[in-house]
């Protein structure tokens, strides 16, 4: 039997991959015959964010982690180094997290939760702009087809490469197909769709709007809402890659 495609699966901040998967268990269920999802634990460790408390305890899902590191100012870091900007990129090193997880099925989708679509944005965005300027593709190279942002906010992450393709202008719109939820009652609405609208292209990002608060969708309505534009934009990337 053949393996599932694998969802590259990214955790908010002051969350952890174990956190995240808990998150998900119905969606993972809902999905059980279409995808493997695969949860990734960031490297720096904070407090618990929003809403992990009192659920999460830290005896069974902790350290709490994030995937930016704050220098002793309170300044994020953008590229997810630490201050003094030396070793691995963040998008470098889960790139490398994504290899080191071996053989398996083809990983066709990546997936963030709050913090978390920030790192989906990265990984999009730099995959894009090897496409743009011509950069072979590697042996083992992931190649995602789509992108899903849950309660999102703020800037993608930078790779080494889109970081100094940034001091020659602006940010690029993400063309590479998306799916975004937003809850329309979740403290990061507003933020939300200023990041749909500043760094994705609407002719190839989708939105689904639930009446929800900050976290994944629970009712079964948004749920199989959430289930269906996952299975819909899967399906899409297939006739256009």
């Amino acid at each position: 039997m053949a393996p599932l495609p694998r969802v590259a699966c990214f955790h908010g901040g002051g969350s952890s991959a174990s956190i995240f998967a808990a998150q998900c268990d119905t969606l993972q269920k809902k999905l059980s015959s279409t995808f493997e999802f695969v949860f990734f634990d960031a490297p720096y460790e904070r407090d618990a964010g929003p809403g992990v408390l009192p659920f999460f305890s830290y005896e069974e899902f902790g350290p709490y982690r994030t995937w930016f590191f704050k220098n002793e100012s309170g300044a994020e870091v953008p590229d997810g180094r630490k201050d003094d900007g030396g070793g691995e990129g963040g998008i470098e090193r889960v790139l490398r997290m994504i290899r080191e997880k071996g053989e398996g099925g083809e990983w066709v989708g990546c997936m963030g939760f709050s913090q978390g679509t920030r790192i989906v944005g990265g990984l999009l965005l730099h995959q894009q702009k090897r496409r743009e300027m011509g950069f072979q593709r590697e042996e083992g190279e992931v190649d995602f087809k789509f992108g899903v942002l849950c309660m999102g906010s703020f800037a993608p992450m930078l790779s080494d490469l889109t970081a100094a393709m940034s001091l020659s202008g602006g940010p690029d719109l993400i063309t590479i197909p998306t799916l975004h939820l937003h809850g329309t009652k979740d403290v990061n609405y507003a933020n939300g769709k200023k990041q749909l609208a500043a760094y994705y292209d609407r002719k190839t990002a989708r939105l689904l709007e639930i009446d929800y608060h900050h976290a994944m969708p629970w009712f079964r309505a948004d749920l199989m809402k959430f289930v269906d534009g996952i299975e819909s934009i899967y399906e899409d990337s297939q006739d256009d890659y």
